[in-house]
């Protein structure tokens, strides 16, 4: 990862292992653009948790505390934006892909495979079963809310500490 360079952020949807140019490497499908970048997906994982002030190992462990999840776990990459990458299959085979979970917007089989509608509309047939995909997905889910549920505790555990006895839940309001 270069310097200022974040191969993953909340506009990546997924990485998809590929070739290029006879150079293998991983497609990163963001909102807006796709693009290559010559490094396979679990070596980008793997640098964006240390980006993120954790290893691979780490965020592998937190999944399995959290959720009691061992086989093929999320990863909660971004604690500050919650973004969570689930794998297709096991990470270390070559075509593993990652999708990121906040993403997706609709799921549907197609035979053997699953179609995946993302946030920006683009869908995409993956050579994963629908079963083995919602799996996955749920997986996602659950760390999602697991993490959610101990930033509020932590938050409700402080402002106790601080002396508040009513607390209302941050978030947007619309008039």
């Amino acid at each position: 990862m270069q310097h200022g360079q974040l191969d993953i952020h909340p506009n990546t949807i997924a990485l998809i292992p590929c070739q290029e140019g006879g150079e293998k490497g991983t497609k990163i499908l963001e909102v807006d653009r796709e693009r290559f970048v010559p490094e396979l997906p679990l070596n980008i994982v793997k640098k964006s948790c240390k980006y993120f002030g954790s290893d691979y190992e780490g965020r592998k462990n937190a999944t399995k505390s959290l959720i009691h999840v061992r086989h093929k776990p999320p990863i909660l990459v971004d604690p500050h934006t919650a973004t969570i990458l689930f794998p297709t299959k096991s990470p270390s085979q070559p075509d593993c892909i990652w999708l990121i979970s906040g993403h997706i917007k609709n799921h549907t089989p197609e035979g053997k495979k699953t179609e995946v509608v993302f946030s920006n509309n683009q869908s995409l047939v993956l050579p994963i079963s629908y079963g083995s995909f919602i799996n996955q997905y749920h997986k996602a889910a659950t760390l999602q809310v697991a993490y959610e549920i101990n930033i509020r505790r932590s938050r409700m555990q402080f402002l106790k500490q601080q002396g508040y006895r009513a607390m209302e839940d941050s978030g947007l309001y619309w008039i």
